[in-house]
């Protein structure tokens, strides 16, 4: 079972990097398609969703 340990750790940090790069890509976009309609909101909304 000790052999096991490293390769969850590993597996966990890909996970969580892969789901904080996809949220990064999903604010980039909605960021990029909101600033075309509403470019004075768009940056508060995304501000207030941190």
């Amino acid at each position: 079972m000790p052999q096991m340990a490293p390769l969850n750790w590993t597996l966990m940090y890909l996970f969580i990097m892969f789901l904080y790069f996809t949220l990064m890509i999903m604010n980039f976009f909605m960021f990029s398609y909101k600033s075309k309609y509403k470019p004075h909101t768009s940056a508060l909304k995304i501000n207030s969703w941190k």
